[in-house]
């Protein structure tokens, strides 16, 4: 156990006067001529009965044992039989997944309008930051837009293309968003220093967007700890279209209660359209 002070060595039995005792001494050297006294003894017999066995380690028969080729094969019969082989690794089922292609960027924005698969929207102009980069999987010839909240955190709009991981079937719009949703929450490398994150308030609707159909999924992201002081979650919102391009998405992630952003973002959901030209 701690003593709560440094360790200094092993301490001894004391007399009276602070010194060791010189009956402690008395009992301590006829202890060690007795330990000394058995170990010649018994070396002795051990070498007497060693001699007897056959001595030099080659054994005449009589002092060693041999095991058998059928002993050991048997033994090594039971240890592979006591042996569980590992069964073979299930495939993973990658459609339960968080999945992204690479993020190649073949769409150019019209003048004033963001582009990526089959859809376009117009950036508000709080959301005056560009990049050909996707927080959100399975997407691909993404433009993303973006404004300042407080530090490096921001809130961001965007669109691209969906594209699903190889040999994995399409599960249909409604599917995609829903699990947009679920992989962008549990992305915990884009959420900074918050933690305690939970997700509330899941909503999945039918849309058609201009005559394309597909689905909506919105849910608010809360931060059970984080450093900010104008928000303390995020609204993510996507919607997923079938265009004729293909499988198409529309994503946002703003700061609930930095109002402009929220307003910007209700403007940019409204001004989605399929290609213009």
């Amino acid at each position: 156990m701690s003593t709560g002070s440094p360790y200094t060595g092993p301490q001894y039995a004391q007399g009276p006067d602070g010194r060791g005792g010189r009956s402690n001494s008395l009992l301590i050297g006829g202890i060690a001529f007795a330990l000394v006294f058995l170990l010649i003894v018994g070396g002795t017999v051990a070498f007497l009965v060693f001699r007897s066995s056959g001595g030099n380690g080659a054994g005449n028969g009589t002092g060693s044992t041999t095991v058998s080729d059928s002993a050991s094969a048997t033994t090594t019969e039971e240890t592979a039989s006591a042996t569980t082989t590992p069964p073979e690794t299930t495939p993973i089922e990658e459609e339960r997944h968080c999945w992204s292609p690479v993020n190649e960027r073949i769409s150019e924005n019209p003048s004033g309008r963001l582009r990526g698969g089959g859809l376009e929207i117009t950036p508000p102009a709080i959301f005056d930051t560009r990049a050909n980069t996707t927080y959100l999987h399975f997407t691909t010839d993404a433009q993303t837009a973006m404004a300042p909240v407080e530090g490096s955190w921001v809130s961001s709009i965007g669109v691209g293309k969906l594209q699903w991981q190889p040999g994995v079937e399409y599960p249909g719009e409604k599917a995609a968003a829903e699990r947009l949703v679920s992989c962008l929450y549990g992305n915990a490398s884009i959420w900074g220093d918050t933690s305690q994150r939970t997700l509330h308030d899941q909503v999945t609707e039918a849309v058609n967007i201009q005559g394309m159909p597909g689905y909506r999924s919105t849910a608010v992201l809360k931060f059970g700890k984080h450093n900010f002081t104008k928000t303390d979650s995020t609204r993510i919102d996507v919607v997923v279209l079938d265009t004729p391009e293909g499988p198409s998405v529309y994503s946002s992630e703003i700061s609930i209660g930095v109002t402009e952003h929220e307003d910007a973002a209700a403007q940019a959901y409204e001004s989605i359209t399929g290609l213009t030209g």
